[in-house]
């Protein structure tokens, strides 16, 4: 069983000594982690959101040495999760080029000034309008993920609320996005926290998880914890709903390389 998606104290808004999540892991039996704490914010410094600049050096040696020191015991990448911002895309690029990543997960949190998945943020659900705000956010992923500049895509609905419902079609937006991912060969992330943040189901949802299956998009496994207790949460739930709708294998990285690794076999060993 993997995670590849682990934050930590490396931002205002995580708990927890990255070694506290190796050892939760550990004893969760999980086989690989990633480690994926906020890039530096490229337009405006936010050490409640993201690490600063500065710490960035830290946060990559700190992951190394963990990498090291439990060799024997898991396997650990060092990812990295990075805001997509219009405008920003070579300081984001020079940025991600500085250090050897394993991954990079590409994410949409803010749709111009609002940042949908703060806390902060979720008052203004009330005057939003699902039937824009979806296809806006839909068509700024896209954006994203056809700079290149990611290997996965993060948490690849994570606009959705169980109270924020459209009228409109979703499911066009669901092949373009797996268009886009297919053209790029990125890979789209099955994101577990959906299931505790109000979204009512995993990021994606089902329909849109069974578009990305059927289109053959790389898919990969991610907690987005926040705290070391929420390593691996609801990971098993992840993989039988993956098995359910036809997934065979999913994603890992190395280098910014790409392989797959049936999804039975690493289920049997969680």
């Amino acid at each position: 069983m993997i995670d590849y998606h682990l934050h930590g104290n490396f931002c205002g808004h995580g708990e927890g000594d990255l070694e506290e999540y190796v050892r939760t892991a550990i004893d969760k039996g999980l086989s690989e982690i990633g480690f994926s704490a906020h890039l530096p914010k490229v337009d405006t410094p936010d050490p409640y959101h993201a690490m600063l600049e500065e710490e960035l050096p830290a946060y990559v040696e700190k992951v190394l040495g963990l990498k090291e020191k439990y060799s024997k015991s898991i396997k650990i990448k060092l990812g990295i999760e990075a805001d997509y911002l219009e405008g920003y895309e070579k300081k984001t690029s020079a940025l991600l080029s500085a250090y050897p990543f394993d991954y990079v997960i590409g994410s949409i949190h803010f749709l111009g000034d609002w940042h949908f998945t703060s806390r902060a943020g979720l008052v203004h659900y009330k005057s939003k309008d699902p039937d824009k705000a979806f296809p806006d956010y839909f068509r700024l992923l896209e954006k994203m993920i056809r700079t290149r500049l990611f290997d996965i895509a993060g948490h690849p609905d994570a606009i959705k609320r169980e109270y924020f419902v459209p009228s409109i079609d979703l499911v066009p937006y669901y092949r373009m996005i797996a268009d886009a991912l297919i053209d790029t060969g990125m890979a789209a992330e099955v994101n577990t926290a959906g299931l505790r943040r109000g979204a009512g189901f995993l990021y994606p949802s089902r329909e849109f998880l069974k578009v990305l299956v059927a289109r053959n998009v790389p898919l990969t496994l991610g907690s987005d914890a926040h705290r070391p207790e929420d390593v691996g949460r609801d990971i098993g739930f992840a993989i039988s709903i993956l098995m359910d709708v036809g997934c065979e294998e999913v994603s890992i990285f190395e280098r910014r390389n790409r392989e797959s690794i049936k999804l039975l076999s690493d289920a049997n060993r969680s």
